[in-house]
């Protein structure tokens, strides 16, 4: 039996490549990815490459098929052996201990950036030769950071919410409307400047309705000053909708800068869906930054396959999270950023 490796840049790459060599009858034993160099002997800066273990039965061998069989799948065994030692040498959790990179671990398979997990475990090593559970869990949630609620002061608040189309902004606003008019009896009005979508109106005109909410359509940064300095003067809170917008839309953007203008409004909540894609939420955050958010909401939770962002975003945007969406039901699935509930979604349970 002939047995040969193959190196490549992609899966596709390197499978061609044994293809071409040993022809259509080759035998995949095994298959692994790994990065090769690195910056300064550090491999989560070195080059992804696919490695493929392939194998072709020699036409003039008398080993039976079975024998045959028998061989290749003690050799695949082997491999496997060795793969799990490989990784075990020089791996980052091998000088863990393994409560420490099981938690790593977990970070990791969360979409955690390897960096970021691995920083939350150097930063204790600088005082501490020896890190326990506690002691890694305490950073963590520091990492999360603590809530940063909408806070009800003595002088009218006016919020304001913005984020991409579909996020979930006008549901958000009936649900905190509802918390604050209904369960804390404060002056509540709602106002919507997402007058493209006469959906997003209706949406909310039937939820001033059910809850006895006013609510208001603006057109302008002018109109929405005179319903400020009017109708709502002596409102406690009020609560400003504005237009989803695609996070490539400049001009959609630069629109809803005047709407977000800090001597307008006091609170800027920027809306991110948990279920998105990493390196989308990260060009979200890149673009609606030019809006000045002061705080995230994080909405469809529940809609979420990993959690590893809720750090990702904290490390990366250092804005506090004020409130997590769950579900669709007003004025329910809506809590505030409580730490130690984002540190349940990022590692469960097991931890607490």
């Amino acid at each position: 039996m002939k047995v040969k490796k193959y190196v490549g840049d992609t899966i596709q790459d390197t499978i061609f490549k044994v293809k071409a060599d040993l022809g259509s009858d080759a035998i995949i034993l095994n298959t692994r990815k790994y990065k090769k160099g690195g910056f300064l002997g550090l491999k989560i800066f070195g080059e992804k490459k696919v490695e493929v273990l392939a194998a072709l039965e020699d036409d003039n061998s008398d080993v039976s098929n079975e024998k045959t069989l028998e061989e290749i799948d003690k050799l695949k065994n082997m491999l496997n052996n060795m793969e799990r030692e490989r990784k075990k040498e020089g791996s980052y959790e091998e000088n863990l201990s393994p409560e420490i990179a099981d938690i790593y671990n977990n970070l990791l398979e969360q979409g955690v950036k390897e960096n970021i997990a691995q920083e939350l475990i150097e930063d204790l090593k600088d005082d501490n030769e020896e890190i326990n559970i506690d002691q890694l869990k305490n950073n963590i949630k520091s990492a999360i950071g603590n809530p940063a609620p909408i806070n009800r002061g003595q002088s009218l608040k006016i919020i304001a919410f913005i984020g991409p189309t579909g996020v979930g902004k006008t549901t958000t606003i009936a649900k905190l409307a509802a918390k604050f008019a209904l369960q804390e009896e404060l002056e509540v009005g709602m106002v919507t400047a997402d007058t493209y979508r006469i959906a997003a109106v209706q949406q909310l005109e039937t939820y001033s309705d059910i809850m006895n909410i006013p609510l208001e359509v603006v057109y302008s940064e002018k109109e929405l000053k005179e319903v400020i300095n009017g109708k709502f003067e002596d409102f406690d809170l009020i609560f400003l909708d504005t237009a989803g917008s695609s996070w490539t839309d400049k001009m959609q953007l630069g629109r809803l800068k005047n709407f977000t203008d800090k001597d307008l409004v006091t609170e800027t909540h920027l809306l991110i869906s948990l279920n998105t894609k990493t390196e989308d939420i990260n060009k979200i955050l890149d673009n609606f930054s030019t809006l000045e958010p002061d705080k995230i909401i994080l909405t469809k939770v529940d809609e979420a396959s990993k959690y590893g962002d809720i750090i990702n975003l904290r490390n990366k945007y250092n804005l506090p999270y004020s409130y997590i969406t769950y579900g669709q039901d007003v004025p329910d699935d809506i809590v505030e950023a409580d730490t130690n509930k984002l540190f349940e979604y990022l590692l469960g349970d097991n931890y607490e």
